[in-house]
């Protein structure tokens, strides 16, 4: 590995410490015990604590803000480049078919990992379908390894033009240190929240966006209503989409059973105080919120679509559903809700699950695999 040193790059300054920073906290320890040079290049200024956590790794942190044109990121990057003697630049966030493959490579770098993160489904069919793929081949030329974060992402991938040899599915992962059971956890949220021992407490966290359907929970609540199941719904997250969403559930009249929380610094202590974890996403890439709950060993209820067929393990760390249909949420939540035993079984298994595939450790060690790989051509 001598010679080699990594510039990894991100299109956005996190505002909070989430499981991502703690990937990338790892990953530079990693590369550090290695005696490697990670230099992480943000697209905006990060929290001074964050910028200094990240530096306690050994890492190097900078801000490149891309949208101050290619020309100035071009300008800003070689500098760094030569400052550190870069080699290989992991991308991380940016849109495939934006230019920074192309301004990375033209600053001398070698070797180029893009890391496609972002959710959604490929629809484009007949001229449209064929121009696309055309600008995703010619955008990705640079890239010499593409990280998928799932099979459906890879899939999504080939769909828009990507070569299915140039793409290797790496999972994300989170921290046990961090995410893991708390049995106090549920007892504080009840006192806060004046909620009944006979209430099941069903959680949500997730930017309030349309592919993430959130009207659908609301809708199920109202459906759980009728049939006198009794939950609460904690939805935390932010987002255009929440006033209207309160005023669906007044309109609905459950907005008794819904508490909106906004934007959670940290979801770990609701995700611990939770009976069952629900996402109903279509095109989801990989929903780390996922692994964080059932790591805190909490079922899952959520879209039989997307990423998360390969994270929730269907009958056995929760229930996959119809897609956008309200009343099959309303049944997976009820079929958990009424039994507790079951809830208790399948959250034992998420937390193998978790074990066996969505640690931040086999993360960094699948990364760091694919830079080996790269290196030793």
């Amino acid at each position: 590995m001598s010679g080699q040193n990594i510039a990894i790059l991100l299109d956005a300054a996190p505002s909070t410490w989430t499981s991502q920073q703690d990937q990338h906290s790892k990953l530079c320890e990693a590369l550090v015990e290695r005696g490697l040079q990670p230099v992480l290049v943000f697209s905006d200024t990060i929290p001074p604590a964050i910028a200094a956590r990240l530096q306690s790794t050994g890492a190097q942190v900078a801000a490149i803000n891309y949208g101050q044109g290619c020309s100035t990121y071009f300008r800003e990057l070689q500098g760094l480049v030569k400052k550190f003697s870069i080699t290989t630049a992991h991308i991380i966030f940016f849109d495939y078919f934006s230019a920074v493959p192309w301004v990375t490579r033209l600053t001398g770098v070698r070797h180029i990992i893009y890391e496609m993160q972002n959710s959604g489904m490929f629809r484009a069919t007949s001229w449209r379908k064929t121009l696309l793929q055309f600008r995703t081949k010619l955008t990705t030329a640079p890239v010499t390894r593409v990280i998928a974060i799932s099979e459906f992402v890879k899939e999504q991938l080939v769909k828009g033009g990507i070569a299915d040899d140039k793409i290797i599915v790496r999972y994300l992962g989170v921290d046990f240190k961090r995410f893991a059971p708390n049995p106090y956890a549920r007892q504080r949220l009840a006192r806060e929240f004046d909620v009944r021992d006979n209430e099941v407490v069903v959680s949500t966290v997730s930017y309030l966006r349309p592919f993430k359907n959130p009207q659908v929970l609301v809708r199920a609540c109202k459906e759980l209503a009728t049939r006198q199941v009794p939950v609460r719904l904690f939805v935390a997250g932010g987002g255009d989409m929440l006033p209207g969403l309160q005023e669906l559930s007044r309109q609905l009249g459950v907005d008794d059973r819904i508490h909106w929380l906004g934007n959670v610094d940290d979801p770990t202590s609701l995700l611990q105080a939770s009976d069952i974890f629900v996402l109903a996403s279509v095109g989801e890439a990989f929903g780390l919120v996922l692994a964080e709950a059932m790591a805190c060993g909490v079922p899952i209820v959520g879209s039989r679509s997307g990423s998360l067929v390969e994270v929730v393990a269907d009958g056995q760390t929760g229930l996959l559903v119809t897609p956008l249909d309200t009343g099959s949420f309303a049944d997976g939540i009820e079929d958990l809700a009424r039994d507790g035993d079951l809830r208790r079984r399948m959250g034992m298994r998420a937390i193998e699950r978790v074990l066996e595939r969505f640690t931040v450790e086999k993360a960094v060690e699948g990364t760091i695999r694919i830079y080996e790989a790269l290196w030793d051509r």
